[in-house]
């Protein structure tokens, strides 16, 4: 089996490749910086874990067209790359301080042109190399604001996607397709964004480690997740909508 997983340099990305690659899978590092992919080549490598580095920046769609050119199958697509918001210099890239009011349009476009308009990029630019049974797995959030978790760019750019995905696999299932494309919500993870917190919050901010390791469950097992939005905690989002409402 072969994997490609945007943003495999670090972080979530970076532990859902050494899960996979741990199963046996091979693994296309998606990166933005060569010099951080190929470092996280040589580690995975020294895992004993066949691996390689993929040139991949969703604000190029170049780079996403190469990509689809130079690699004859996949069976696993694992879009994980994606920004918390439009980068500035004077802010962290997430900014749990920031209100709604805050948000610019320029901030909504910057991150939705990365997180959906980027994903949907690769989706289409991959699905023909997928195989017959190939999966797609995106990595993403809940959309409900809650006091401690708005970030207006980050959620709505998420909600987009996953609106994108249900429709993808709902033509997956009338062409009787037997590829899949779900969504993972790992939940709060430990990452450079918030300090590599791991167990803060009575433990629900776990390791990348252990996030890792759940989507990469997801992604080998049996069951069919298409269309599905599948919690940290393994459940199902079962409606939607009524997660917008609360």
């Amino acid at each position: 089996m072969k994997a490609l997983i945007t943003g495999a340099n670090k972080g979530i990305g970076f532990a859902i490749a050494e899960a996979l690659g741990k199963s046996g899978v091979g693994i296309l590092v998606g990166a933005r910086s060569e010099s951080h992919g190929q470092e996280a080549v040589k580690k995975l490598s020294a895992q004993g874990i066949p691996a390689s580095f993929v040139k991949i920046d969703l604000n190029d769609f170049d780079t996403i067209h190469n990509a689809a050119e130079e690699i004859d199958q996949l069976d696993l697509l694992i879009n994980n790359a994606g920004i918390p918001d439009s980068h500035k210099a004077d802010r962290p890239d997430l900014d749990t301080k920031k209100t709604a009011f805050d948000y610019t349009t320029d901030d909504l476009r910057e991150t939705l042109e990365v997180n959906f308009l980027g994903t949907h990029e690769m989706i289409r630019s991959f699905l023909p190399k997928l195989a017959a049974n190939g999966k797609i797995v995106n990595i993403t959030i809940p959309i409900q604001p809650t006091n401690h978790w708005h970030p207006l760019a980050y959620q709505t750019s998420k909600a987009a996607q996953n609106v994108m995905a249900m429709n993808y696999a709902l033509e997956f299932k009338n062409t009787g397709s037997s590829k899949q494309i779900f969504g993972v919500m790992p939940g709060g993870v430990a990452t450079d964004l918030n300090g590599h917190t791991a167990g803060a919050m009575d433990g629900y901010i776990k390791s990348a480690e252990e996030a890792g390791e759940f989507i990469a469950q997801l992604a080998l097992d049996t069951e069919n997740h298409n269309g599905q939005m599948i919690q940290h905690d393994g459940k199902i989002v079962t409606d939607y909508e009524a997660q917008i409402h609360g």
